[in-house]
């Protein structure tokens, strides 16, 4: 594990003289020396350089995810990110190169973006670290205009923790934090691309027996998407729950049968039901919320009940360009529903899909797992008559 964990084993393994390699690099034209394991914001650290984080924290197994913490590497065309990436001997990072504040200034606005309402509004602003990153970088209000900013309303159906899904940056500490040291499960990843964000169990409110008061998940969120409740206590249960000792929960081995779980379940029954995945969680020792994450998260699963024929039109790019608009047009006036509905008599489903890997016959589409290309608004009505 690279974080805390790290730091502890790197140290003890040196205490006891194990034999570990000494590293060489540079830092910002500075010569630096690391043990072998190390990663660059850890060696970065020891040296006194601050490299911003965000969904990043020491304590948990680092992702990735955000892209504030990257640093140039000599040689790399890409940027790197600091908080998974290894020191290695001979290394050359910038971490303010003009390339760098460059991304890191784009991520923060793409985040900023996503935001509802403006910060300076917000009396806890000074808590949040995508705020003082934002300052820290001088970055002003975001170039990108999206059409539908992440709105969810504030959830305190829990007597512990209230919710505003508004604000929240889709760093997962909070998952990390009640994976990883509560032990607990409670939170997920859910859905796809724009529409992602944390859940709890099928995306329900959290109001659950298990979340109790350890704020594990308010300590490490760094906006104010998660805070204490107001007289935050066990109100429904007329008492304050006693902090319970962090057990981490283990995962079971099996959980690699999780999909083709999934995908049997969607051929059988056309869609992955709610009882099906708490069962499916609990045989696999794995929470409802990953379950539920992992179903949403690809589009040929659905947890809601499809019909016979399941048509899908690519909306990708070639596919756009070809007219895919008049073709989806074209198959709404044959059927008579739109995207993501179902016909009456439960023959045929309309989805949308990102790409069936048929841009050489755009426009097309897929009618359960038959690929119809060089579509034309006459092909439609002769194609659905086969079914």
């Amino acid at each position: 594990m690279i974080g805390l964990a790290s730091d502890q084993i790197i140290s003890e393994m040196a205490y006891k003289g194990w034999d570990m390699e000494l590293l060489k690099f540079q830092i910002d034209s500075k010569e630096m020396e690391a043990f072998e394991g190390m990663t660059i914001l850890q060696a970065a650290e020891k040296a006194g350089i601050n490299i911003p984080t965000l969904c990043h924290h020491r304590d948990f197994i680092p992702t990735g995810a955000c892209r504030v913490c990257v640093v140039e590497l000599e040689g790399s065309e890409r940027l790197v990110g600091s908080c998974h990436t290894p020191v290695a001997k001979g290394m050359a990072l910038h971490t303010r190169s003009p390339k760098v504040l460059k991304a890191r200034k784009a991520t923060i606005e793409l985040l900023l973006a996503a935001h509802t309402g403006p910060c300076v509004m917000d009396f806890r602003a000074a808590q949040c670290d995508l705020h003082k990153i934002a300052s820290d970088l001088e970055v002003g209000p975001p170039r990108f205009h999206i059409k539908k900013p992440r709105f969810y309303p504030i959830e305190d159906a829990s007597p512990y923790i209230r919710r505003d899904l508004s604000k929240c940056i889709l760093c997962s500490r909070c998952i990390s934090a009640c994976n990883e040291l509560a032990g607990k499960g409670v939170f997920g990843a859910g859905y796809r691309a724009f529409d992602s964000k944390v859940i709890v169990d099928n995306d329900i409110p959290l109001n659950k027996e298990v979340c109790k008061d350890c704020y594990l998940c308010v300590e490490y969120c760094p906006t104010t998407a998660l805070s204490k409740a107001k007289n935050a206590g066990d109100k429904k249960r007329g008492k304050k729950m006693a902090a319970v000792l962090p057990q981490p929960r283990l995962q079971d081995t099996r959980c690699g049968n999780l999909l083709p779980m999934l995908k049997k379940a969607q051929s059988i029954s056309r869609h992955v039901s709610a009882k099906f995945m708490a069962k499916t969680a609990e045989s696999l020792n794995l929470s409802v919320s990953e379950v539920f994450g992992v179903t949403t998260f690809y589009s040929f699963l659905s947890t809601r009940p499809l019909g016979a024929n399941v048509i899908r039109v690519c909306k990708n790019l070639p596919c756009y360009l070809k007219g895919s608009e008049i073709i989806l047009k074209g198959i709404e006036e044959a059927i008579g529903i739109k995207p993501g509905e179902v016909t009456r008599d439960k023959k045929y489903s309309l989805e949308l899909a990102n790409c069936i890997g048929a841009c050489d016959q755009a426009p097309a589409m897929l009618i359960n797992q038959e690929v119809y290309g060089d579509l034309t608004p006459r092909k439609i009505s002769k194609i659905l008559k086969q079914f």
